[in-house]
């Protein structure tokens, strides 16, 4: 996560402030990889509303 430009927040939540897109819940059994391409199960995910008015 960090490779793609995202902070980790606590535990298993991460924020990109360049995207303004926060995940959440990316614990071992909600991230899988497949060819070294990240595959997400179950991920909480939130778009910064604030994030276009900058």
């Amino acid at each position: 996560m960090l490779v793609n430009g995202f902070l980790n927040t606590k535990n298993n939540d991460y924020y990109n402030p360049d995207l303004g897109i926060i995940l959440e819940d990316l614990h071992d059994e909600n991230v899988l990889t497949e060819n070294g391409i990240l595959q997400f199960i179950d991920t909480v995910f939130y778009i910064k509303d604030n994030f276009y008015e900058n």
